[in-house]
């Protein structure tokens, strides 16, 4: 197959590479080659009989995602829509964006978290280990302005990591 498309993994629908997220199922945009390694088959488990690794904005869980993927863990990741009382986590600690949650079966639960730890140490507080931003650039869909950690862009409403 070819990359020079991003599909939905969900219904199945083709965006260009710059788009992230399906405009109508709101889950990460996959390319074609990647539905013959989808690391939730069919018969994986609902996040209902899972552990939920992380709850995040999208960018976050494409990261957590893709690390679990280069260690072959498999995982579910699908809008988080469970209430802060059932441990979700509210949109208005991440200014209102949509959130993921990324969910593992119980046997790779302690590797997920150590994957989690590296890929989030920045997060953590180890400032050190974070890549650093040097400058702004320009959205690829709409050439406006972003600042470097924008999630979207402002003008075209372009979602991105």
């Amino acid at each position: 197959m070819s990359n020079d498309v991003k599909m939905c993994p969900e219904c199945r629908d083709e965006y260009t590479l710059q788009a992230i997220e399906c405009a109508d199922c709101h889950v990460p945009l996959i390319f074609p080659d990647d539905f013959e390694n989808d690391p939730a088959p069919e018969n994986f488990p609902p996040s209902s009989d899972l552990e939920c690794v992380r709850v995040g904005p999208i960018a976050w869980t494409r990261a957590l995602s893709s690390a679990l993927e280069q260690a072959t863990i498999p995982h579910r990741v699908e809008p988080d829509q469970r209430s802060e009382a059932d441990g979700g986590v509210s949109p208005n600690e991440f200014d209102g964006a949509d959130v993921f949650g990324t969910w593992v079966q119980e046997k790779d639960l302690a590797a997920s978290v150590e994957i989690d730890k590296v890929v989030f140490a920045h997060v953590h507080g180890q400032e050190a280990d974070a890549p650093s931003a040097t400058e702004d650039e320009v959205c690829p869909a709409c050439q406006s302005p972003i600042a470097v950690d924008d999630l979207e862009c402002s003008d075209c409403g372009l979602h991105f990591g």
